[in-house]
């Protein structure tokens, strides 16, 4: 069994598709083929959850997210297939019921329960192209399979109860390609949860997991890894081979290319992942296997814009203690605050998160009552692993607020220098 995965820059409109589906064609029959939603629709949902819950109105986004998936289909179809249409139809009175009911729920839960369409229409509409073209494909509901806790938004898996659905679910599945969604998955309770953001990736390798899986391929717009974000640098060069620690390591910074869960649950059967180019698919591209070697090994940078960054300090004639952490902590959890950086003294605690974060305003006045509190926004973090002498130009005209350094990486928190 090969597991593909394809993101949404992958499938983001009809001819996508089509290349995207080239490439399965030329490929092994003992195939999964994992898709994220497409384009931008992952962050359409999100405007249409956070729309509702700040009681504006939501019926001009769920339009356009129709719309978008509409001229997919009708430039993909000669005709479109009725019974196509009726389950699209169907996913949006569901997804509308699911986002108009009031309820008591909390953000988290509503969130997961709405963010799935991505993944149902692209799942449901590439299966059907695929029968179309005569590769003929199994569609499974992957939250048949993956189980998780309700930690909504960031769920974990229940890895021995996924065995168990995988074992129930798989028979029927045998030697067929098999079509399916990242990023989701249910809990004990049949509710939907999600994996966190860019979570498709994670999925891939659950699958590999749970099927023993000889690799994983994961398909994006670059040529492989690459040591810098094309978006940012100008020169970068592709990485050939990875060891499983340094993956991680990279994805723990922020490298784009992989979540940062993937990777351990391959580790641990040894499974190689490759990610290679979905516009030059003969390409091999960048591995990720058990021999101990990076190829070449070269600075990487790593970089993340648009941060908050917090420093506290107590109010009272106190430190910062394990128990004062303790209790930031769990308010970070509480407001699903995903902490890109920190730094702790004994009279202060600084850390960074995304100014995409909700409820900001309301996480920072929660702190107010034991802490004085400096903030700034607009800030970045680089992180440049295996460093050397010869990096100081990535830090021009930026002003580093603070930074810390070990033997193999440095992390600089700068701002922008007008």
């Amino acid at each position: 069994m090969i597991i593909y995965k394809f993101g949404g820059s992958s499938i983001k409109d009809a001819n996508s598709i089509r290349n995207t589906c080239e490439i399965i064609r030329h490929s092994t029959n003992n195939l999964t083929i994992v898709v994220s939603a497409m384009g931008n629709s992952t962050d359409l949902l999100e405007e249409i959850i956070n729309l509702h819950f700040d009681n504006q109105i939501i019926d001009h986004k769920i339009k356009e997210l129709y719309s978008k998936h509409k001229i997919i289909i009708d430039e993909l179809f000669e005709e479109s297939p009725v019974k196509l249409l009726e389950q699209i139809q169907f996913l949006f009175i569901e997804l509308e019921t699911k986002i108009k009911t009031k309820s008591s729920e909390s953000y988290s839960y509503i969130y997961d329960q709405v963010i799935a369409y991505g993944e149902l229409l692209s799942s449901l509409i590439i299966s059907f192209f695929l029968n179309s073209i005569n590769l003929k494909n199994k569609y499974l509901d992957i939250r048949n399979i993956i189980r998780t806790d309700s930690n909504y938004m960031n769920a974990n898996i229940d890895w021995e109860e996924s065995q168990n659905q995988y074992k129930k679910h798989i028979k029927s599945f045998e030697n067929n390609l098999i079509l399916t969604q990242g990023f989701i998955a249910s809990e004990k309770n049949g509710n939907t949860t999600s994996l966190g953001r860019e979570g498709s990736d994670f999925t891939a390798s659950i699958l590999a997991y749970l099927m023993d899986a000889e690799k994983i391929i994961i398909w994006k717009d670059v040529l492989g890894i690459l040591n810098a974000d094309p978006d940012y640098f100008d020169e970068t060069i592709i990485l050939k081979s990875l060891s499983y620690d340094e993956a991680i390591e990279l994805a723990h910074f922020g490298a784009r290319v992989i979540h940062p869960k993937t990777i351990k649950p391959i580790q641990y059967k040894q499974i190689e992942l490759q990610v290679r180019s979905f516009f030059h698919p003969s390409l091999k591209g960048t591995s990720i296997n058990k021999q101990n070697i990076t190829n070449p090994l070269v600075p990487n940078y790593i970089v993340k814009k648009n941060q908050i960054y917090i420093e506290l300090k107590p109010r009272r004639l106190s430190y910062i203690d394990e128990h004062k952490l303790i209790k930031i902590y769990s308010l970070i959890s509480k407001f699903n605050i995903k902490v890109n950086f920190s730094q702790n003294t004994a009279t202060s605690f600084a850390f960074c998160f995304s100014d995409k974060t909700r409820n900001t305003s309301e996480f920072i006045e929660k702190l107010k009552s034991e802490y004085n509190i400096h903030s700034m926004k607009n800030l970045e973090i680089v992180t440049i692993r295996h460093y050397n002498s010869n990096d100081n130009y990535i830090l021009a005209n930026k002003k580093i607020i603070t930074e810390q350094r070990n033997r193999e990486t440095a992390i600089y928190l700068v701002e922008e220098i007008s």
